[in-house]
């Protein structure tokens, strides 16, 4: 599943939890609505706020507040079952819980963006050490292409991955050292951008000389970070220098491995 749907589903899940959450969690409360204070049973129904937040991130914590703001009305404060508020203080807690509700959502979401940027940045690293790790024990140079372009899809979420060798057949739009790429159009998302699904260039450099091109075929729906396309491109170099270290015959055996295809062709 690509990360897109991904996030859909985990938004869809934590408006659930908050939704329906606040609104048993509220319905719970009302036995206990005469011996505890309304501002501890605002405090409570702010925790269902944080679990859904944790769970579907901003948008799930911003629905839960305001369900939550609601059942508080509701279910907890005279008269009951009313959304009617007497009591000043009943309408002065509901708005600190409004409030407090949408500020520790957006507070939790934003950890929980941290966090997983985190663990992307490292998987991220970790993939370029591998590749170094083949590099440095020489590994043959088809084996090191090969590597390359799994790790690139998995880094990229890719729907295809391939290496060219000069004379390239077609013009594509470049990645280029600093993570940008030269195109006209993107389709962005929170956090980065999805990768152009009519293909991206990454060249392979070797001692300043571009002796082949990795062409990516990126999916519409997923996300890639400015980080992950700099990581792209250390692997990238890393595959440059194992052009450096190859012998005549192991290129000769990458451009057997390598057939040209058609600039129209579809990706697999």
């Amino acid at each position: 599943m690509n990360r897109a749907g991904e996030s859909t589903e985990r938004r869809s899940f934590g408006i659930v939890v908050g939704g329906v959450g606040a609104l048993a969690v509220s319905g719970a409360l009302v036995p206990l609505r005469d011996h505890i204070d309304n501002a501890n049973l605002a405090l409570i129904l702010v925790l269902v706020v944080v679990c859904a937040a944790i769970v579907g991130g901003r948008t799930a914590g911003a629905v839960s507040a305001i369900t939550a703001t609601l059942a508080f009305d509701f279910f907890l404060t005279k008269p009951f079952v009313s959304m009617r508020i007497d009591s000043a203080d009943d309408i002065e807690t509901a708005l600190i819980l409004l409030s407090v509700g949408l500020l520790v959502g957006e507070v939790a979401a934003r950890g929980r963006r941290s966090r997983r940027d985190r663990e992307r940045a490292a998987s991220a690293i970790s993939r370029v050490h591998r590749v170094a790790e083949g590099v440095a024990h020489a590994v043959p140079l088809v084996e090191i292409v090969r590597q390359v372009r799994t790790e690139l899809a998995a880094l990229l979420r890719l729907d295809d991955c391939w290496l060219e060798l000069p004379p390239f057949q077609w013009p594509l739009p470049r990645l280029e050292r600093a993570g940008t790429i030269e195109a006209d159009e993107f389709r962005w998302f929170e956090g980065g951008l999805a990768m152009p699904e009519n293909g991206v260039q990454l060249p392979v450099v070797e001692g300043g000389r571009e002796v082949a091109r990795l062409v990516l075929i990126g999916n519409p729906d997923v996300t890639v970070t400015i980080d992950e396309r700099v990581v792209a491109v250390a692997l990238a170099d890393q595959l440059g220098s194992a052009f450096a270290l190859a012998s005549v015959a192991d290129v000769a055996e990458v451009a057997r491995e390598t057939p040209p295809r058609d600039g129209n062709a579809t990706c697999s």
